[in-house]
């Protein structure tokens, strides 16, 4: 049934993935860019610097890459198709060591989930303020997308492996992303207190207690016209007076 579901080559794929994660000795570096940024897109300069880069690491590094890249090192591994999560959390024991990514909601929620620090690459949409907060919170570091990525990149993979303050800022926040009541639980609890108190009337909003007029805005309405009224009697009557001031002088 999985072979049907998943086919055969998926399935290769993910044992030849299983087999890289557990033979890497310094870890692995997973690289990739998600569904919206394309590495092949990159120019041919770019990608013959960061392959240069990632070949002179002792980390294997696992880049999801959308189509064949040649004369790669041999510590870089391609991948058309990657499974994100089974990468950053491998056979439960922490292989994977750094993530390159764009900085998406979903691969910064997973990075924290099972606590592996990143470089964030941040283009557009959300990414930009998920790169920054993690920054600050120290568990990750910003690199801008430029011609000069690889040297800027190799900086930050240096800094982030050989600083363990990325590592320990990331199991703390990875602690109290975890250390939460599981959802069915926290559920069942408030369906419960709801009961014993009679409808929670203390959690419900006071908007609840406005009268029909005021959830309408009618007195709001009324106020400000009112305020018109007034601007436009006072208009009405200071060019009434200027008039009749005019016609007495003349």
């Amino acid at each position: 049934m999985i072979l049907i579901i998943l086919g055969e080559n998926l399935i290769q794929e993910y044992f030849d993935l299983k087999n890289i994660m557990d033979n890497a000795k310094h870890g692995v570096i997973y690289f990739s860019l998600g569904s919206n940024l394309k590495s092949k897109d990159f120019p041919e300069r770019m990608l013959k610097d960061l392959l240069k880069l990632f070949g002179n690491l002792q980390q294997t590094v696992v880049w999801k890459f959308e189509e064949s890249l040649p004369n790669k090192p041999a510590n870089v591994h391609i991948l058309k198709w990657a499974p994100q999560q089974s990468i950053l959390g491998f056979s439960a024991h922490p292989n994977c060591i750094l993530f390159i990514t764009h900085g998406g909601m979903l691969s910064v929620t997973e990075a924290v989930h099972f606590s592996v620090p990143f470089v964030g690459l941040p283009v557009f949409y959300d990414q930009n303020f998920n790169v920054a907060k993690s920054v600050q919170r120290g568990i990750a570091k910003k690199v801008a997308l430029s011609m000069n990525l690889a040297e800027d990149l190799r900086d930050a993979i240096q800094e982030m492996l050989n600083n363990n303050t990325y590592n320990e800022a990331m199991k703390e926040t990875s602690f109290v992303y975890h250390d939460r009541v599981p959802p069915g639980k926290e559920l069942v609890h408030w369906i419960e207190h709801v009961v014993r108190t009679n409808g929670a009337s203390h959690y419900r909003s006071t908007a609840l207690l406005l009268s029909w007029y005021q959830k309408m805005y009618l007195d709001f309405i009324i106020m400000i016209f009112g305020f018109v009224c007034l601007f436009v009697y006072l208009i009405k009557y200071l060019c009434n007076k200027s008039k009749v001031q005019k016609i007495k002088s003349s």
